[in-house]
C-alpha cells in the first residue's frame, strides 16, 4: 500500500503520497524526501490526532540543510513559501541535541510546531550508513569520483527504501 498523508489546504483536503514528493523534488536527495515523509507522518499523528492537520499551522526548524527534506516538507506544509521553515544547523548544537544523528554540516534534529504544540525530534543514530556521510562530504568538498557518485546514488535509493520501511526512526518528545 502506498504511503499517503492527508493535509488541509484551506477548504480542501489533499492526499499527498511519497511518490508525489518524489515527483516534486526528484531523486537526487531521495533519502531526504523519505525522511521528510516520515517526519510528517509522525508529526500529523502526534500533533493533530483527531483531525486532518492544516498546512498553515506548521512552523518548522531543521538542524541540517537537506534539499530533499526541505522540498518534502514544503510540498506538504508550504512552510518554506510561507516563511515558517528555518534551516539552522547551529540550532541543533545550541539546543544541546547531542543524540541527533550527524548530517552534512549539521544534525538530523527537527522542531515542528503546530497550533501551539511542539514536537522535537532527532533521527536515531545508526540508521544512516557511515559511508553515506563520507560520500556526502566528498560531494561537498569536490573530491567525489565517478565511482563514488554511482555508489552514492545507490546508497540514496537504499536509504529511502529503508527509511520508508521503518516505524521507529526518531527519538521525539512533545513539549
Amino acid at each position: 500500500m502506498p504511503h499517503r498523508l492527508m493535509i488541509k489546504d484551506r477548504n480542501d483536503v489533499l492526499t499527498i503520497s511519497f511518490q508525489d514528493m518524489v515527483n516534486y523534488h526528484g531523486r537526487e536527495f531521495i533519502g531526504g524526501v523519505a525522511m521528510a515523509f516520515k517526519l510528517m507522518e509522525l508529526a500529523c499523528c502526534l500533533l493533530s490526532p483527531d483531525e486532518t492537520p492544516s498546512r498553515e499551522k506548521f512552523v518548522i526548524l531543521l538542524g541540517v540543510h537537506g534539499p530533499g527534506i526541505i522540498d518534502g516538507l514544503e510540498l506538504v506544509t508550504r512552510a518554506k513559501s510561507r516563511g515558517t521553515l528555518l534551516v539552522d544547523p547551529p540550532a541543533a548544537f545550541a539546543k544541546d541535541a547531542p543524540d541527533a544523528a550527524d548530517g552534512l554540516g549539521g544534525k538530523y534534529y527537527f522542531e515542528i510546531d503546530y497550533g501551539g504544540k511542539k514536537l522535537v525530534l532527532s533521527l536515531k543514530h545508526g540508521l544512516l550508513p557511515p559511508e553515506f556521510i563520507t560520500l556526502a562530504y566528498k560531494t561537498h568538498d569536490g573530491t567525489l569520483t565517478p565511482a563514488d557518485a554511482v555508489r552514492l546514488s545507490i546508497l540514496k535509493e537504499e536509504i529511502a527504501e529503508f527509511l520508508l520501511s521503518k516505524e521507529a526512526l526518531f527519538d521525539f518528545q512533545l513539549v
